[in-house]
């Protein structure tokens, strides 16, 4: 996908909501590739990772932080539903929460390890992030949740421990999709984009100025991340 070209795509808003009762996943209806495969949604996520096939992963490119500007634009909604699509053709595919200050992806699957993370993988000393993930959530689709919520995500992310958690995951997977806070928050998300040097940056209808999107475009370009297209979220 070239940098400005941007793509429809359905999406519900991002909720906040506390960890899951276990058996529970609250938001597991909004994996529409698997629960709606046929509805307008669901395709327009294929359509989506094709022109991602073409463009990104076959150029080599193994990992994409997807950034919105503002809260509730259904970034979350967009990361794991293009990861589940990457899984179901054979694109061994890790999906990464690395908002941890508001963490949602938990909410879409069922957490299999107690404790785990990003946060345990940032603050422990083992290099394996296999330790940290739940693996076979689907087939070739591995999860790598938040953990626990840090007010100093920040300074987690910044440390030399990221970037080594990110090469293991390009090391280790075909694709690595992670999920990032809104940039109008604070500073997580372009520090992400950083380390993976590519971003998609998701705005939503009705809600999403113009130059919000312009501005996180600009904030990527001046941390010298490429933000790989825009999607545009209809619902």
């Amino acid at each position: 996908m070239a940098s400005g070209q941007s793509n429809t795509v359905r999406a519900e808003r991002k909720a906040s909501r506390p960890l899951p009762v276990p058996g529970t996943t609250s938001q597991s209806e909004r994996r529409v590739l698997l629960t709606d495969p046929d509805g307008a949604a669901a395709e327009s996520i294929r359509v989506l990772r094709t022109r991602l096939q073409s463009q990104h992963l076959q150029l080599g490119r193994r990992a994409l932080a997807i950034c919105g500007p503002t809260p509730e634009v259904g970034a979350t909604f967009v990361a794991v539903n293009l990861a589940i699509s990457m899984a179901q053709i054979g694109v061994k595919t890790l999906l990464v929460d690395a908002d941890l200050r508001n963490p949602s992806v938990h909410t879409y699957f069922e957490p299999k390890l107690v404790g785990g993370g990003l946060f345990a993988c940032l603050t422990s000393f083992s290099d394996s992030i296999a330790d940290f993930t739940d693996e076979n959530v689907l087939p070739n689709l591995d999860v790598l949740r938040a953990g626990q919520p840090d007010s100093a995500a920040h300074e987690l992310l910044s440390g030399d421990k990221f970037p080594e958690i990110i090469n293991n995951c390009v090391r280790d997977y075909d694709m690595t999709i992670i999920d990032t806070p809104p940039a109008n928050s604070c500073a997580d998300g372009l520090r992400i984009s950083t380390v993976t040097g590519f971003a998609l940056i998701v705005s939503r209808k009705n809600r999403t100025l113009v130059s919000d999107v312009r501005v996180l475009a600009d904030q990527l370009r001046t941390e010298r991340a490429r933000a790989v297209g825009t999607v545009l979220n209809n619902f």
